[in-house]
């Protein structure tokens, strides 16, 4: 009698999980229509299976940042260098990150930016170009993806390195949460 009760238990859980696997990326698929893209990146199929991440990415939950605007391409635009406003810093990596704001600018021509943020105890000032932008119509936010430029050895060590510590604290945490 018992072993029919576990498998009935047994089944009913996998059941639990498939539905919530299910719904997750019903929601996921629901809420990229969404979105509305514009890349500098190539949009060629050979050449987007190249543009694989070579750095772990790291989700931070909403950490502020300042953002300057350096260099605009555009000409038109030319008003805006210097311009400073915040966002937060969505994700993370040696390589580059992503940052959402309410400051909504074009990124067809070459966008350099510079970030300040703090990660931890530690300041970053980051350069780099915006390759990517995503605008979320619901949030009514936009999503810039950055690729970092001129970043020395010894700060892509040092970004690293708290990047570990973020994720080690980040499993150390998610393990205790099943810990009772």
């Amino acid at each position: 009698m018992f072993h029919i009760e576990l498998i009935v238990l047994t089944q009913i859980i996998i059941s639990v999980i498939a539905l919530i696997v299910t719904v997750t990326f019903y929601f996921k698929h629901k809420k990229s229509k969404g979105r509305q893209k514009e890349s500098r990146t190539p949009t060629n199929p050979e050449l987007l299976e190249a543009n694989v991440r070579n750095n772990f990415r790291i989700t931070l939950n909403q950490q502020p940042c300042l953002i300057t605007l350096i260099h605009l391409e555009n000409a038109q635009l030319s008003q805006l260098t210097n311009k400073q406003f915040y966002g937060y810093v969505d994700n993370i990596s040696t390589s580059g990150l992503m940052f959402l704001c309410n400051f909504n600018f074009p990124v067809k021509d070459r966008v350099t930016v510079q970030l300040n943020i703090a990660i931890k105890s530690y300041h970053f000032t980051l350069n780099g170009e915006v390759i990517r932008k995503e605008e979320h119509k619901k949030k009514k936010q936009v999503a810039y993806g950055v690729q970092f430029h001129k970043l020395s050895e010894k700060e892509r060590i040092r970004l690293n390195k708290i990047l570990n510590e973020v994720m080690v604290e980040k499993k150390k945490k998610s393990n205790m949460v099943g810990v009772r």
